[in-house]
């Protein structure tokens, strides 16, 4: 079964809220996932400050690494600052592991609203 990946903008913050509603279970779902994300992401054309809702996210252990490739990919190619929240244990290691093979992104927050206080506090940072 196809899933499917919820966009919100949250204009006064200028950060995406998306809420991926996923299990992931073969190669070909991480293709499908990455390429919902593509297409939504690319339109921006630059990268993007995001909070990823993981509530209605699974990943199957037996795709987990090919899908930590495509989520690498995904963070480094579209995403500036990221924040996760709500993982389920398992999916949450394999964030991490993702991770810390492929150099990507996997801060996480105790909410969404938590998430973009840190986005906008790392944006301070910048300046």
């Amino acid at each position: 079964m196809t899933g499917t990946i919820i966009f919100e903008i949250d204009k006064a913050n200028d950060i995406v809220i998306a809420k991926p509603k996923w299990n992931i279970e073969t190669k070909e779902d991480c293709e499908i996932w990455y390429k919902q994300w593509e297409d939504y992401l690319s339109k921006f054309g630059k990268k993007i400050d995001i909070v990823v809702d993981l509530k209605e996210f699974k990943i199957a252990s037996t795709i987990a690494e090919a899908w930590g490739e495509y989520r690498a990919k995904l963070n480094n190619t579209f995403f500036r600052f990221s924040y996760r929240v709500n993982p389920e244990l398992l999916t949450g290691i394999f964030i991490k592991t993702s991770g810390v093979r492929y150099h990507a992104a996997t801060k996480e927050a105790n909410s969404i609203e938590s998430a973009i206080v840190a986005i906008k506090e790392e944006r301070k940072n910048l300046a």
